[in-house]
């Protein structure tokens, strides 16, 4: 720990305050709920602009958003809590528990264990798994495909994020604790940790007043979208699980050893721990300052270097919400962001703020503002707009097609002198 961090955090939030607001006042983005835990406080958490674009409903930090894959690691932490009790063993085969589940082309059924499922590495490649899901295909049906699809790779070697395979882990519980996923979930994580709005469910969402609607940019304007993407509760542990900024400061809390008696260090070690090597989820939020390499997935978790430091992370998306969870293990400090849009906001105002942190004087040239993408149809830098990737490529086209022109009014004069000569 270190800390001479702690006075760097009020300067930090408050620049990527001033940007949220902006961003919100500009229509960039209907709102957020934010949270940020440092040395086991919760030192900042709040709301930020509308619940839907239109109404006067305010976030707040107990407004309720869909989770996306932000589920996955509250999954693993599960896991993780069964095996200490002695219920579910995640280095045992999937059949101890699914009998009948067999991987295709597999002469070892044994071979796929707890610890593949929740790592990615079960071989089964993601194609079209997500729009079964999304497409609202009945669990045991989604369970049945997956068995006739014929492993890529050996068995725990090879990473392919698949939505589908990681919820076997709610099958997997259930035959391990002999109670439905959602039951266990509440009696060993969310109680325990006093995540009292945190639900898997539709109805978990609907339920409450206080839930924030789901967004998405069309023809350049940011409007609300009227129906939730529900597809995902039936594969709950992978993407189907609702929560708030406070619950999820809890969350996190836990996740940096602040409730030792609910997650010992060796539980946290078992699910934050490198199991295989990936790509890197954050790569256009690397900077000078703070390099973005060496990206690896752990149980439920992304692990990635971040300039000296270890990020550990995980982040979410369904349709009209996008979601950050991410913490310095090191430094004991951690950010939740929970956003009602369809943009890159969240991941970057996360490591906007972490990087500013670490260091104040960092020179990074992303605003909060700019996380919106532009649209394909986007010519010219319009007043407001930053994006200076998008501006170089317009300026670039511009260019091109000047000298196409002048190419063109050459090739006439030339044309046109040699008619007159001719005559």
């Amino acid at each position: 720990m270190d800390e001479n961090i702690q006075p760097n955090i009020d300067p930090a939030f408050s620049k990527i305050e001033a940007e949220i607001l902006d961003s919100i006042k500009k229509k960039r983005i209907p709102g957020c709920a934010i949270a940020i835990v440092y040395r086991n406080q919760i030192v900042k958490i709040g709301g930020y602009g509308y619940r839907s674009l239109g109404k006067e409903d305010r976030i707040d930090a107990d407004t309720v958003f869909q989770l996306g894959s932000v589920s996955k690691p509250i999954a693993a932490t599960l896991a993780s809590q069964l095996e200490y009790r002695g219920l579910l063993k995640l280095d045992a085969p999937v059949r101890q528990y699914l009998p009948g589940f067999a991987l295709k082309g597999v002469k070892d059924p044994n071979s796929l264990k707890v610890k593949y499922v929740l790592s990615h590495t079960t071989g089964i490649p993601r194609g079209g798994f997500n729009n079964l899901i999304e497409n609202y295909t009945p669990y045991e049906t989604i369970v049945e495909k997956l068995q006739k699809v014929p492993v890529k790779g050996a068995v725990g070697t090879k990473y392919d994020y698949n939505n589908a395979m990681y919820s076997l882990i709610s099958t997997i519980s259930e035959s391990a604790t002999h109670q439905p996923f959602q039951k266990s979930l509440s009696m060993y994580l969310l109680q325990p940790l006093h995540m009292t709005r945190t639900t898997t469910t539709l109805e978990g969402i609907m339920n409450t007043s206080n839930h924030a609607m789901p967004h998405t940019v069309t023809k350049k304007r940011l409007i609300p979208l009227e129906t939730y993407s529900s597809g995902y509760y039936t594969v709950a542990p992978a993407g189907g699980i609702n929560s708030t900024a406070r619950d999820m400061a809890n969350f996190l809390r836990a996740q940096m050893g602040g409730y030792p008696e609910v997650l010992s260090p060796s539980m946290l070690q078992r699910i934050q721990t490198p199991q295989i090597a990936t790509k890197s989820m954050l790569h256009s939020q690397s900077s000078k300052e703070f390099p973005i390499k060496n990206s690896y997935y752990g149980l439920g978790w992304r692990i990635t270097d971040f300039g000296e430091e270890k990020l550990i992370f995980h982040g979410g998306w369904l349709k009209g919400f996008t979601n950050f969870i991410g913490f310095l293990p090191n430094k004991q400090l951690g950010i939740i962001i929970l956003h009602n849009g369809d943009s890159k906001f969240s991941a970057k105002t996360a490591v906007r703020f972490l990087s500013l942190v670490l260091n104040p004087k960092a020179t990074l040239t992303d605003k909060v503002m700019d996380n919106l993408k532009p649209t394909k149809k986007l010519k010219m830098k319009k007043k407001g707009a930053t994006n200076m990737r998008y501006t170089k490529a317009n300026q670039k086209t511009k260019q091109k097609l000047v000298q196409k022109k002048l190419t063109r009014q050459a090739k006439a004069k030339r044309i046109q002198k040699n008619k007159l000569a001719a005559n």
